[in-house]
């Protein structure tokens, strides 16, 4: 028996396949790596961080963020290392992990984040050493300083209005 789209779901079904496609800034999403580069960094442990995720997904000037990293409980999970950096801007913090009975959902707040490109860098690591990295960027919107020096011309517009 098969499944019967209507026309009112075909749309919303076009634009969720088109969104879940795209890899855009604008989507929060990091830009992905090349195949070859993915296949060589490939490891048993890399998927012990399952996310970074963090919200707003459209961020302006002087707003704060959360940033939530999820991580794969296991035996050998020591540290979670987040660093957030930027060109005017780094924080950088780090949570003791408790291997198999550690928390699944870390997450990090943020204060007035000025205007910039970010890039976060989440590290598990264990009694050995690193055991997966996972990085992502975003930006914060701010508005441009060309635009706010004033015109030095006077405007020579007059005000439209009613006459009687």
């Amino acid at each position: 028996m098969g499944t019967r789209v209507s026309a009112s779901m075909l749309r919303p079904m076009a634009v969720m396949g088109w969104l879940c496609v795209m890899a855009s800034p604008v989507l929060a999403q990091a830009p992905a790596a090349p195949a070859e580069a993915q296949v060589a960094e490939a490891t048993p442990t890399s998927r012990l961080i399952q996310s970074v995720s963090f919200s707003p997904v459209v961020a302006f000037a002087g707003s704060d963020m959360r940033i939530v990293v999820r991580v794969q409980p296991e035996a050998g999970n020591r540290r979670l290392q987040l660093s957030v950096d930027a060109a005017t801007f780094y924080a950088s913090t780090e949570r003791q992990l408790d291997g198999l009975d550690g928390a699944r959902a870390h997450t990090f707040n943020l204060k007035e984040l000025p205007a910039g490109d970010y890039q976060i860098v989440a590290t598990l690591e264990g009694s050995d050493g690193v055991r997966s990295r996972v990085t992502r960027s975003f930006k914060v919107m701010g508005e441009d300083d060309t635009q706010l020096q004033a015109d030095p011309r006077p405007t020579q517009q007059r005000r439209r209005g009613r006459t009687n």
